[in-house]
């Protein structure tokens, strides 16, 4: 299946991407296909199948007569990874955010670079060979991700039969240690590569290659950009930056201006600009030893008579950079980074060491678009420097931020760490830099990372979004699990973050949630049981953020869609890679099979008017090495329901209509779907010993639901044979459709898988029945 992100062009608050698994439209079938599903809590765009089906024979598994299902067999994923040329791995999210993993035995340093809808990640090592040596289309992560790659297979052009290193790891090391050698010449980025590498590009067709920039319209001026280092002379080799018109950025936009030896030049029309640009120092083995970003607001006069102009004088200045016009129509600008003179530092509570460091430069022209929107990521400590603004911009707007997650020192008791997002005033960059926060600042989050395997290799990541933002970036931090540490968390106001986790070859994210300064809560990562099931918009959601539902009935409309694996706090795994080996979708009306079919986990159904009984079951198994336990489970949901020509769910809220679309909230009514809510008592390996056990298991309703009918009944089983015989467990109500489950688990069981058989019954018979395999294991007798 092909992946192919959400497309968005301008920026906004990340509306239109929350929801359930979408499902796409336009042929006759909608089976939702695991290998190639979205992430729940995002909307995928629609995408073409491989082999499009143009009848519901096209797609295995079989529709009762009369049953019609719409949309396509398999909806884009919202997530894809992808290693670039140098061995950084970048994982992409519908919303355009990234996560940047280093290369081995690296750190991540690099810039990010988004114009339309396509993001750069662009190591700092490959920044001075962009467009030369380096095609800028080997950074393009969307691109590459929507070409469906993995890892950057590349096209290599050299001299004297010279070779490159293998794309990967490899390849960017070798860039490195050249670096680090021009370097210590000074003079980076000016000759071939390796000895005679002339030209490294991918060696797939993406449809994210820009020769130029956007055309624009009376390019009749030329803008001579002169980049000066912090010894007052022209930075030697070649430097990447940025230049856009603020009035429109449509009239010219180009976030990836060569400057050779110090120079660039652009025909440009006429209007107010802005220009930016980020290089770094390296030591002699080529790693980044800080970074440096300044800026430029400048007019390009109209008509050639010259009369000289004063950088900023219409558009704001930064540190007071200057522009100048010659008698006909070149306008000289000059990107001094000696003016960046102000270093990024923070103080937080507890002495924390930088992991990592991210800067957002994003320039707007007077129609709120985007015209510059780039970002500098850094890890390790090295410094940062910034151009403090002269006064605030007065053509368009600015918006400028830096995020730093700093680590505890090793010697610490409890392992703890700091994220924090933290805005300049809007219009400028402030001249101090230094930030200080406090306790009463953050939110604190004891965080248990569980883990079935031991020493199980885990990335984490915090993307943390201001209101303007409409997408984050990250450094994932590896570590082993099972784990335990202190979090905290802040940022300016409206700040809000999600969080990403990579176990094994798996990633898991978490709903979007609004830092609580001063409060303390706990959260739970891959507690299990893991389990299919639905989730829920984030509390405190914004109205303009759209939930696509994935148990409604729009007229007679009727859509059930998974989300695969759930943790018991709700943290949902994204769609790629799967491991779901096999799987069963089915529903099922009184004696009459609906649908059914292998590989799908949901569908769209149009079903008659009257009210009817129906069931749903979902069998799915995973074959994963990095997890034990919950790799199989059975799930039968019963529930009723007829045509629906009223609303239950919110105004932001969208439904798949009889015609197989994606439509508003009218006459769309949430199905009265029971789901339980597992707090199994287990440790954080994943084990109960032997002896008193319990679980408390809550059941409620998928979103949407308005007045549900309350939990009345429940029945949990355990069984320590894999199923074959099965303990019925005492269960007592404790109110508000919580359960708690009691058992005596033998001695003889220690050192085995226990399964977990569940069931919960609302007043009106709606009832979910589910069974986990190997759901927890008895601790081993440690006498």
């Amino acid at each position: 299946m092909r992946y192919r992100p959400i497309r968005q062009t301008t920026v906004r608050r990340r509306a239109g991407i929350r929801g359930a698994r979408a499902l796409a439209t336009g042929c006759a079938l909608a089976a939702i296909g695991l290998a190639a599903g979205p992430a729940p809590g995002a909307l995928a765009a629609p995408a073409p199948m491989e082999r499009p089906a143009t009848s519901a024979a096209a797609v295995h598994g079989t529709t009762a007569p009369g049953a019609t299902v719409h949309g396509t067999a398999a909806p884009d994923a919202t997530a894809h990874t992808v290693t670039l040329v140098t061995g950084e791995r970048v994982t992409l999210h519908a919303d355009g955010s990234v996560v940047v993993a280093p290369r081995p035995g690296a750190e991540a340093d690099y810039v990010t670079r988004r114009l339309d809808n396509d993001v750069f990640v662009i190591p700092m090592t490959a920044l001075p060979y962009l467009g030369r040596t380096l095609d800028p289309a080997l950074f393009n992560v969307s691109a590459l991700a929507e070409a469906g790659v993995t890892t950057t297979p590349v096209r290599i052009e050299a001299t004297g039969g010279v070779t490159a290193p293998p794309s990967g790891p490899a390849f960017g090391a070798a860039l490195a240690k050249q670096v680090g050698a021009e370097a210590a010449e000074g003079s980076v980025g000016g000759g071939p590569l390796f000895g005679g590498v002339t030209s490294v590009t991918p060696a797939v067709a993406t449809s994210g290659e820009r020769a130029a920039p956007r055309p624009a319209a009376r390019a009749d001026r030329t803008v001579k950009v002169t980049v000066l280092g912090t010894d007052g002379k022209p930075l030697p080799g070649t430097t990447s930056l940025a230049l856009a018109n603020v009035d429109d950025a449509a009239r010219y936009q180009e976030p990836s201006l060569q400057a050779v030896d110090g120079e660039a030049r652009a025909e440009v029309p006429a209007g107010h600009y802005t220009a930016m640009v980020s290089a770094g120092t390296f030591d002699s083995a080529g790693e980044p030893t800080g970074v440096r970003m300044a800026t430029a607001e400048f007019t390009v006069p109209d008509g050639g008579t010259g009369g000289g102009t004063h950088g900023g004088t219409h558009g704001g200045t930064h540190g007071g950079t200057d522009s100048r016009t010659d008698a006909a129509t070149a306008t000289d600008v000059v990107l001094d980074l000696r003016k960046a003179t102000e270093r990024i530092t923070f103080s937080t509570p507890r002495p924390a060491e930088e992991h990592q460091l991210i800067l957002h430069y994003l320039r707007q022209d007077t129609r709120g678009a985007v015209a510059v929107n780039g970002g500098v990521g850094v890890s390790g400590g090295a410094p940062v420097y910034v151009q403090p603004s002269g006064r605030p911009v007065t053509t368009g707007d600015l918006r400028f931020n830096v995020y730093t997650h700093r680590k505890a020192p090793a010697d610490a008791a409890t392992p703890y760490s700091y994220d924090l997002k933290l805005a300049n005033p809007a219009g400028t960059i402030a001249k101090n830099q230094h930030y200080t926060v406090t306790g009463r600042q953050l939110t604190t989050v004891r965080t248990d990372y569980h883990s079935d395997t031991p020493g199980r290799a885990q990335e984490v990541a915090r993307l943390m979004y201001l209101p303007y933002e409409s997408s984050g970036e990250a450094l994932s931090e590896p570590f082993k699990a099972p784990a335990r540490r202190i979090e905290y968390v802040g940022g300016s106001a409206g700040a809000s973050y999600q969080d990403w986790l990579k176990a094994g070859e798996r990633r898991f994210v978490s709903q979007e949630q609004t830092p609580r300064p001063g409060r303390t809560t706990s959260a739970d990562w891959l507690r299990g049981p893991l389990v299919p099931g639905f989730t829920e918009p984030a509390g405190g959601a914004a109205a303009d953020e759209t939930w696509y539902c994935a148990a409604c009935r729009k007229g007679d409309a009727l859509t059930f869609s998974l989300t695969t694996v759930m943790d018991s706090a709700g943290h949902h795994v994204l769609a790629l890679p799967s491991d779901i080996t096999s799987s069963h979708f089915a529903v099922v009306s009184g004696d009459t099979t609906l649908y059914e079919g292998d590989g799908v986990s949901g569908g769209a159904l149009t079903v008659p008017p009257d009210k009817a009984p129906y069931t749903v079951v979902y069998d799915q198994t995973r074959t994963n090495d990095d997890f034990r336990q919950s790799l199989t489970t059975h799930t039968e949901w019963t529930f009723a329901s007829g045509h629906s020509g009223g609303r239950t769910v919110p105004d932001n809220w969208t439904c798949v209509s009889e015609a197989g679309e994606y439509d508003g909230p009218a006459r769309c009514s949430a199905l009265p779907v029971v789901v339980p809510r597992y707090q199994l008592d287990t440790a954080p390996d994943g084990t109960s010993p032997a002896g008193d056990a319990h679980l408390v298991v809550g059941f409620g309703h998928v979103p949407g639901v308005v007045a549900p009918p309350a939990v009345t009944e429940a029945a949990v089983e355990v069984s320590f044979d894999g199923g074959e015989r099965w303990t019925e467990a005492s269960v007592t109500a404790l109110g508000e459709g919580r359960f708690r489950a009691d058992w005596t688990t033998p001695d003889a069981a220690a050192g085995r898988d226990a399964s977990l058989r569940v069931t919960g019954t609302d007043a009106d018979g709606n009832a979910v029945t589910q069974t986990v395999k190997a759901a927890f294991t008895v601790a081993a007798d440690r006498g």
